[in-house]
């Protein structure tokens, strides 16, 4: 296997344990920068460096340390320019001013007309990488005040998009918190909410259902199950009316079973799982089956 496809390979798998190892996933990342990244996974390199070792680890400034090394030499254009966002946020919660100007000028620049849009990027991706590192007053300021912005700068489809994404990844973040403070619950039915109304505007009917699915479960942990179980169905009817989207579909009957279970309805609860054994039979994948089978587990275990 050549250099390109074991950083790809690390890439793709190192997502699912960065959390649960993150030092060992820190050192790998570090050993895999030979000479160059390529082009192509600068971005990809860039975020999940800076997520597992200046989120998780807390070591913003390694993070820094090592987007410099692999950025060394790195001429940003559009397809690339968001690896230079990424590495702005470690330069900025890493305390290094210059640095973190200088990666934000590179980004801009390289953006061209999508100048508004850059901006707002790498404010929604600091607003981010501040919750992520248990200071979500700060994120949930900046996250507000850049959403603020939006109607002073040149609408786009990109712009749009960017905050589908950005509000997505945020209400993602706090929903899978293990705990969380009043004012957390609040950003993240904010940040979900947002989500889907920019979903509606400029998604596929995919980002849609998964952006109700991130709604109904939002809605259920924080005590509204009556809108969780209104999510959950406008997201099986996206996907009836649409293609099959069978792990999507199984969740999905689970998210319904935690809304009935809650309303009082224990057989809707039954139904509801039933709906989501069934769905989940369909699936051949292995890690799509244990996805599903962790989390009807999780779902059982609150009957």
């Amino acid at each position: 296997m050549t250099e390109l496809a074991l950083l790809e390979t690390l890439l793709n798998h190192g997502w699912g344990y960065h959390h649960k190892e993150s030092d060992r996933l820190a050192r790998e990342l570090e050993a895999a920068v030979g000479e160059s990244v390529a082009p192509g996974l600068l971005a990809s390199f860039l975020h999940l460096s800076t997520h597992t070792i200046g989120e998780h680890l807390g070591d913003w400034p390694r993070a820094l340390a090592l987007g410099k090394r692999v950025l060394d030499g790195q001429m940003p254009v559009l397809e690339t320019a968001k690896a230079w966002g990424r590495l702005y946020v470690a330069a900025v919660l890493a305390g290094d001013s210059l640095q973190a100007a200088d990666l934000e000028l590179s980004y801009l620049k390289a953006a061209g007309d999508d100048f508004g849009a850059a901006l707002l990027d790498m404010r929604f991706m600091l607003a981010g990488a501040l919750v992520g590192s248990k200071r979500a007053g700060d994120g949930a300021r900046l996250y507000r005040r850049a959403l603020d912005l939006v109607s002073h700068v040149r609408h786009s489809a990109l712009i749009d998009r960017t905050i589908a994404v950005a509000s997505n990844n945020l209400g993602w973040e706090l929903y899978e918190m293990s705990s969380r403070t009043p004012d957390e619950d609040v950003l993240m039915q904010f940040s979900a909410e947002t989500s889907l109304k920019f979903w509606l505007k400029c998604g596929t009917w995919i980002n849609a259902e998964r952006g109700h699915y991130l709604n109904a479960l939002v809605a259920n942990v924080t005590g509204d199950p009556e809108s969780g179980l209104a999510h959950a169905d406008a997201a099986l009817a996206v996907i009836a009316a649409n293609g099959e989207r069978l792990l999507d579909a199984a969740l999905l009957h689970l998210a319904r079973a935690m809304s009935l279970v809650d309303l009082g309805d224990p057989d809707g609860w039954a139904h509801a799982i039933a709906d989501a054994d069934a769905a989940a039979a369909k699936l051949l994948a292995t890690d799509l089956k244990t996805r599903f089978a962790a989390e009807r587990a999780r779902v059982a275990a609150r009957h």
